[in-house]
């Protein structure tokens, strides 16, 4: 079971078997007592997250009614439906493997095209912990609060020091993987079947949306 560290250090979570994924992307460390601790989560940070992730949400159905308004009246449900077919569509794709393929780890040359499979099913995604690699302390708040609780300049991160924990930087970019080809549907009305749009979404998302991802935002 998780069990909440006291004096001063809330927010960290003693790992156990149950708790800490042995990702080495995500920022854990050692805290000197054979306990793998999550690096810092800032709430704050974590709290725009989380509103900057509903609001690129809502975006959608927005996209929805503004497709249906400017179609046809008989192509009115049939644009809406399109879209909210999307978002259920793109949230299964992105769970099941799109956030792996887009911003999976880099093991060979070959993930510089597409990331591996780690994190299919977002197995390894935590949310305890930040992305990150613990490394000597550098000069940011977030490493000085780090030394300040555990007096220890070996724990902080170096590697892009993450302060919003791994699954909700997963569910911000899944935010965009779903608006994306919801866009598309304003060029799809009254030419395209609800199958055929399945069939071409989810294609779509993985070979065209997923690699550009990891290009652009993934290390690719």
């Amino acid at each position: 079971f998780a069990q909440q560290v006291s004096d001063g250090m809330d927010g960290y979570v003693k790992g156990t078997s149950g708790i800490y994924t042995g990702n080495p992307n995500e920022c854990w460390f050692d805290d000197g007592e054979g306990n793998m601790m999550p690096c810092r989560i800032d709430t704050g940070d974590t709290a725009w997250m989380l509103t900057a992730s509903s609001f690129v949400l809502f975006m959608t159905p927005g996209v929805a009614f503004f497709y249906g308004g400017l179609s046809r009246s008989k192509n009115t449900v049939n644009t809406v439906g399109m879209t909210f077919i999307i978002i259920g569509l793109m949230a299964f794709q992105w769970v099941v493997f799109g956030y792996s393929l887009a911003f999976g780890p880099i093991d060979n040359d070959a993930n510089l095209f597409m990331g591996n499979l780690d994190y299919v099913g977002l197995n390894q995604v935590s949310h305890y912990a930040p992305l990150g690699t613990p490394g000597p302390c550098t000069d940011t708040w977030s490493a000085a609060y780090q030394m300040q609780v555990f007096h220890e300049d070996e724990i902080c991160s170096q590697d892009w020091p993450g302060t919003v924990p791994h699954q909700l930087f997963a569910a911000f970019q899944g935010t965009f993987a779903i608006i994306t080809p919801a866009l598309i549907v304003g060029g799809l009305i009254d030419r395209i079947k609800f199958s055929a749009l399945i069939i071409f979404v989810l294609l779509w998302g993985t070979f065209v949306y997923d690699p550009i991802a990891h290009w652009v935002w993934g290390g690719g």
